[in-house]
């Protein structure tokens, strides 16, 4: 079943400011609870220039007590949180402070509830800002940009290398103390189409299907 794909399209303008269109869908599969949690804020002009725009999925680790709670909560503190952070930070030195901060929180519930043991999230996070994109992500959902008919995957996913343990996460918000997020950044281009994406999406489709779609 499909879960969470955010898809939005960078149009031109002749002023330069940023421009972009964007879409959600979410529908759970074969279990009784979908885990995944979209997040999208579009701030207003003045805050679209410093600080940008976010789209994030977040997926809550299958099996574990409180993953859908973990995806939820990551992702409402870190879209509050980044707009919080003063104006002089570059984006990924923010982003990578509210990230730490998210991961504290989320052990620090795991700890003092009994039923929250072992809750935990992967996260995808794009920001949109001026002429340039920066990515955070950690765990399995996926950011794929589609650019002059062809789309590549800007994300790595961090599972076992075993065929067998394919599905089990080297890395999540509220797996480890210390978190390990990548970041990444470019330039946009007019007509760049980014899509952010849990395993519900590309472990039902393979790249070329997801291209052309």
């Amino acid at each position: 079943a499909l879960q969470p794909a955010p898809k939005f399209n960078i149009k031109s303008s002749l002023d330069m400011t940023l421009k972009f269109s964007t879409g959600q869908a979410s529908l759970t599969g074969p279990r009784p609870r979908n885990e995944d949690y979209v997040g999208l804020v579009t701030p207003a002009r003045e805050q679209l220039n410093v600080k940008g725009a976010i789209i994030a999925v977040a997926d809550g680790v299958s099996g574990n007590a409180g993953g859908g709670e973990a995806a939820e909560m990551t992702i409402r503190t870190v879209t509050t949180d980044y707009y919080a952070t003063p104006d002089t930070w570059e984006p990924l030195i923010a982003l990578d402070k509210v990230l730490t901060a998210a991961n504290r929180w989320l052990m620090a519930q795991a700890n003092a509830n009994r039923d929250m043991a072992g809750m935990a999230t992967t996260l995808s996070l794009l920001l949109l800002r001026g002429q340039r994109y920066y990515a955070a992500h950690v765990g399995d959902t996926r950011i794929y940009l589609y650019r002059d008919g062809l789309i590549t995957q800007l994300t790595t996913d961090h599972v076992w290398d075993r065929p067998d343990m394919r599905h089990v996460l080297k890395r999540a918000i509220g797996l480890d103390q210390h978190l390990c997020v990548d970041f990444s950044e470019g330039e946009l281009k007019v007509g760049d189409v980014f899509v952010v994406m849990s395993d519900g999406v590309w472990a039902a489709l393979d790249e070329k299907s997801i291209q052309k779609l």
